[in-house]
């Protein structure tokens, strides 16, 4: 009787085992999960933090010359003599910046100058960022066709190409990683800068401007590129978090 037992119990482990392996053989295929638009936008930026909205002050200033703020000892100074400049960028692992300027997509010197004109590119909105892994590609917002968003898209420097990022428009995640790129406001790691309206008595009444300011973990944020009573904002941080660009208002 224990015998048979025993061997009604090897019996139905086995089965059980054969069952269970055909089963797992039969299985559809995991997919693979499937990376989401802001978290590729995200990995392209080489940060961890979604960038943050900050409107107001940084859409005031909406062309100028183009100024660097060096972060170690908290000075500035022009790096274009000219205006009708926006949304400068460094380029990956470099002082040089590019910037757009009247339609254009213009390469600006570490040392300065008007720099050298690439292409023209009516369609670009905005230079968002240049790639963590890649300098010769850059992030930019494109205009959108009458009450539509704006698009995505990555712009080759060499060519002028333009390759779009498809989003989802009836994604809420989507539409805010879009909004917040249109935004001045960026957090790199322990660094945040922003764009901030600064105001002052005057014999004539209240005067505003706007300003950029840097703040490192804890401490208190510091106006870097020290406006006084001219509206700048666009601010964007090099690779290496030593320099800051930015543009400066040229209009009273």
């Amino acid at each position: 009787m224990m015998n048979r037992l025993i061997a009604c119990v090897l019996w139905l482990t086995l089965f059980l085992s054969i069952s269970f392996g055909q089963s797992q053989r039969n299985a559809p295929p995991k997919q693979q999960k499937q990376t989401s638009f802001t978290e590729r936008l995200l990995k392209f930026l080489g940060i961890s933090d979604s960038p943050g909205t900050l409107k107001g002050p940084g859409d005031e200033v909406v062309s100028g010359e183009l100024w660097l703020a060096d972060l170690n000892s908290l000075t500035t100074h022009a790096l274009t003599s000219g205006d009708g400049y926006q949304s400068p960028i460094f380029l990956t692992g470099t002082k040089e910046v590019l910037s757009l300027r009247r339609g254009d997509v213009v390469q600006i010197p570490a040392t300065g100058g008007e720099g050298k004109r690439l292409y023209s590119k009516d369609t670009i909105l905005k230079l968002v960022a240049a790639s963590s892994a890649d300098s010769g590609t850059v992030l930019v917002l494109l205009r959108g066709e009458g009450e539509r968003h704006p698009g995505v898209g990555l712009l080759k420097i060499s060519t002028g190409a333009i390759t779009p990022v498809p989003y989802d428009a009836n994604s809420n995640q989507d539409l805010q990683m879009v909004e917040d790129l249109t935004g001045w406001s960026r957090t790199y790691a322990d660094k945040r800068i922003y764009v901030k309206r600064q105001s002052k008595q005057a014999l004539s009444g209240t005067v505003e401007w706007s300003d950029v300011f840097l703040q490192v973990g804890n401490r208190p944020a510091v106006d870097v590129s020290q406006c006084a009573d001219v509206n700048c904002g666009q601010p964007s941080l090099s690779a290496d978090g030593h320099w800051l660009v930015f543009v400066r208002s040229t209009e009273e």
